[in-house]
């Protein structure tokens, strides 16, 4: 008989019950093998009370282990709760699940069977496509490109399977992907001070750095669309969590200058936004930068002025900028 396989599959809830609902619909829909035994938990990260309400009533229809807490802990904190839970009670594998996402009743099964067919897998993401239309596939894969300090996407099924270093230095979105435990008992849990964004390419970076391969299930689908707007915190968040990141990882071979190129980029974004009229996107920016040269992780705070120091900087590079930033805009 096969061996018996446990998944621990964790679903966000922040202020969005009606998506995590329908998240979770098609969860249960899923035509696993018998030997795929899967636990659903459901963590609400301090959503408005009628949210929770509505989130509440709709939950009792599925067997889930509900959690509430009390306050946004983000995307690392949230989902750290079931993936401790999931190392405590040693299940197999821990599923980290965006509820504004769809998977389709075989995604874990042929996730689970990637990682199942490699014991050094640590990682695995199906492919993430558009909405109603699985032909157009948004993440396929990426990997870090350290001399440049950009995060490089894959744009085929042709190109992931064919690259050399798609296993050792890939990484997975984390909208849908599949930890192994055995592989996380090593490199521990979501990085708290990433909140959200990054926390993705933060953990693929140390599976890697421990010898674990981070792969994509090309045969498996997960529907999730990119946001078209995005609000000030996105932009606090991904500035503040672009020094983390590089900071944290870039190996010592690239890392010549790595300060300067990093607030150069910060302050690039944040007068970029200024000149398109997103005066909140650009101090959001601007904090992020501040934020990351001191080091400081965790909730974002935008209840607060941007230094003068920060906005002077800003204003000189600008000059530098202008003519660049012009052509994009025309």
């Amino acid at each position: 008989m096969p061996k018996e396989i446990v998944v621990y599959a964790s679903v966000l809830n922040w202020n969005k019950a009606e998506a995590t609902l329908e998240c979770l619909e098609q969860l249960f829909k899923a035509n696993n093998p018998d030997n795929l035994t899967t636990e659903y938990f459901v963590v609400d990260n301090g959503s408005g009370q009628d949210d929770f309400i509505l989130l509440s009533k709709g939950l009792k229809n599925y067997p889930v282990t509900f959690i509430r807490l009390e306050s946004n802990l983000g995307f690392s904190g949230g989902h750290n709760i079931v993936m401790q839970k999931a190392i405590d009670n040693n299940a197999d594998y821990v599923w980290l699940v965006n509820n504004d996402g769809i998977a389709l009743p075989d995604t874990l099964s042929k996730i689970v069977e990637l990682a199942e067919a490699d014991p050094t897998c640590g990682a695995v993401s199906p492919l993430i496509v558009r909405h109603n239309d699985e032909n157009i596939i948004d993440f396929c894969g990426a990997y870090h490109n350290w001399e440049k300090l950009e995060l490089v996407p894959l744009n085929s099924n042709l190109i992931t399977n064919n690259i050399a270093f798609n296993e050792r230095n890939m990484w997975l979105v984390g909208a849908a992907i599949l930890f192994r435990i055995k592989a996380l008992k090593q490199v521990g849990l979501l990085d708290d001070r990433f909140f959200a964004y990054f926390e993705d390419n933060d953990i693929c970076a140390k599976l890697a750095s421990y010898g674990w391969k981070n792969k994509v299930a090309n045969n498996a689908r997960f529907f999730h669309d990119v946001p078209t707007t995005r609000q000030p915190y996105f932009y606090y968040l991904t500035t503040r969590n672009d020094f983390l990141f590089w900071l944290k990882h870039t190996p010592k071979g690239f890392r010549r200058f790595i300060w300067l190129r990093l607030i150069d980029r910060a302050i690039y974004r944040a007068n970029k936004l200024a000149f398109e009229g997103e005066k909140d996107k650009s101090n959001a920016c601007l904090l992020g930068c501040l934020d990351g040269i001191l080091g400081n992780g965790g909730k974002p705070n935008l209840n607060r002025k941007v230094p003068l120091l920060i906005i002077l900087l800003k204003r000189i590079l600008w000059i530098y900028y202008a003519k660049e930033i012009n052509k994009i805009k025309n």
